[in-house]
């Protein structure tokens, strides 16, 4: 049951519980965060003065949970129209928005009205806020202390578990998403996650029975057929993949990321004209600029799977240029730090390189410092590694303290990890094998980090990791610039190896 109470403290205000159920019920709870004493029955607040904006709110997180994020940054901005002091609001606009201005603003906007929420609401702005600014170890610290004060809350354990996910800490999330589970059986997008976590932890059930189990809740929401779809690609059938996507749209033709999907599963078969197609018409339905950034440096990804880089080159810089136009400020930062990835050229990937940290430095005060961060970080190690295909280790010295220093100032768990990777690949260079496997085996997710790994582990005699890392790196399917330049290198080499025994 929804509730809706005013507080001593928060005269006229209305606060509703954030797991909600179906219908509206007003109650008064003088000053309590909850409607009962029983821990079980204690679920989030949200706070706001109209009870039209708290509709809107709730369905912006079902829609979260859905994975409509464009329904749900519509649903939420319309909820602070009816009220421009709604915090939580603000603070999951903040979150989830794709545009870096939108977010800049609305997190400034959500830690202004902290005096205007509950203890356990300011909580959830510090994680969102600090997550995103310069504040990451007090953010994890808020939620942490946010999630002891609700642990039978099922949407914050997911909400929390898919942040988790999204940084890769797999074990965390796992954790809290079966907490959410215990909660609600029958609490769909928690099987959903639950599926893509088994397919990422090694040793886990399969993902399969989670899939089915989220289509089975969900049979006419196009997500549930998505995320089966990715289930089935991960696991190499393609055609079957395919047919899933093309399923959702045809339930929700606007279903967009699935048509993303589908140019994304074409890539990795190799069928890179289709590829483009399919991201072309993904480009043309992507609701935000945001988005439409990201899938155009997806399809520019294609030529470098083809190894075709002067049609990559043309491809990139029109996706900086589209992205500089519609202020997506570090998705062209991105561009040109990609460029420098595959450019053969030492001085032109230095330009480019140069390019991305003068974007970056421009717009600092207009995008969050974790995204600042991170991509910064990104450009600090390719730096070291385009300084180690010259064989000129004393040149990635100082790009890697830079990045060492970042990495110690409180940063993110992905600017932690890209330094872990760039240390490690020095380590290889300098063949102190045993060394780099402390590092490499930090950064759990990047296929560059994971190639030098198994040199590492072979190196040092650890053969039976380096067997089954390599069939992962081999079997890898997740499409990343970092996959698109080691993977299918990867695979030719370990066939040549093979070949040889």
């Amino acid at each position: 049951m929804r509730h809706f109470r005013s507080t001593c403290f928060l005269p006229a205000l209305i606060i509703l519980s954030f797991c909600m159920a179906t219908g509206l019920a007003f109650a008064t709870n003088q000053g309590k965060v909850s409607s009962t004493d029983d821990p079980k029955d204690q679920s989030f607040p949200v706070t706001t003065a109209s009870q039209a904006a708290a509709r809107y709110f709730e369905t912006g997180m079902v829609h979260y949970e859905n994975h409509r994020w464009n329904f749900a940054l519509s649903d939420w901005n319309e909820a602070i129209k009816l009220d421009p002091n709604f915090a939580l609001a603000y603070t999951w606009i903040c979150f989830t928005t794709v545009d870096p201005a939108e977010e800049n603003a609305d997190r400034a906007k959500a830690i202004a009205l902290l005096k205007n929420i509950t203890p356990a609401e300011q909580l959830m702005v510090r994680w969102m806020a600090g997550v995103h600014g310069n504040n990451y170890l007090e953010g994890i610290s808020s939620m942490n202390d946010m999630l002891a004060l609700y642990p039978h809350d099922k949407r914050l354990n997911f909400l929390v578990a898919y942040w988790l996910y999204k940084q890769d800490q797999y074990d965390p999330a796992k954790k809290l998403t079966l907490r959410a589970l215990a909660e609600d059986p029958r609490y769909a997008t928690a099987y959903n996650q639950l599926a893509y976590l088994y397919s990422r932890i090694p040793d886990h059930p399969s993902p399969w029975r989670p899939a089915a189990k989220y289509v089975e809740l969900l049979p006419n929401e196009p997500n549930p057929h998505d995320s089966y779809g990715e289930m089935l690609r991960l696991a190499g059938h393609f055609q079957e993949a395919l047919a899933q996507y093309r399923l959702a749209l045809k339930m929700d033709p606007t279903f967009y990321i699935s048509q993303k999907e589908l140019g994304e599963t074409y890539s990795l078969m190799g069928e890179e004209e289709q590829a483009r197609t399919e991201y072309t018409k993904a480009i043309h339905d992507a609701p935000s600029d945001g988005l439409r950034a990201e899938y155009l440096q997806k399809l520019a990804l294609t030529y470098i799977r083809e190894k075709k880089y002067e049609d990559a080159d043309k491809a990139y810089l029109d996706a900086a240029a589209k992205a500089h136009a519609t202020g997506q400020w570090v998705w062209e930062a991105r561009a040109h730090r990609i460029m420098a990835m595959y450019e053969k050229d030492a001085v032109t990937a230095m330009k480019n390189l140069e390019q991305a940290e003068a974007i970056l430095a421009e717009k600092k005060e207009v995008v969050a410092q974790a995204d600042l961060d991170e991509e910064r970080a990104r450009i600090l190690r390719v730096r070291v590694e385009r300084a180690l295909a010259a064989s000129d280790q004393s040149a990635a010295n100082s790009p890697l303290a830079e990045l060492e220093k970042l990495a110690n100032s409180g940063s993110s768990v992905n600017v932690q990890r890209t330094y872990h990777g760039a240390e490690g690949s020095l380590l290889i260079a300098e063949q102190k094998y045993a060394n780099a496997i402390s590092h490499l085996e930090e950064d759990v997710a990047n296929p560059m980090s994971m190639k030098l790994l198994v040199t590492a582990y072979r190196k040092t005699g650890f053969t039976a990791d380096a067997n089954v890392l390599s069939k992962k790196l081999i079997d890898w399917k997740i499409p990343t610039t970092e996959e698109a330049l080691a993977v299918p290198e990867f695979r030719s080499q370990e066939a040549a190896l093979a070949l040889k025994k």
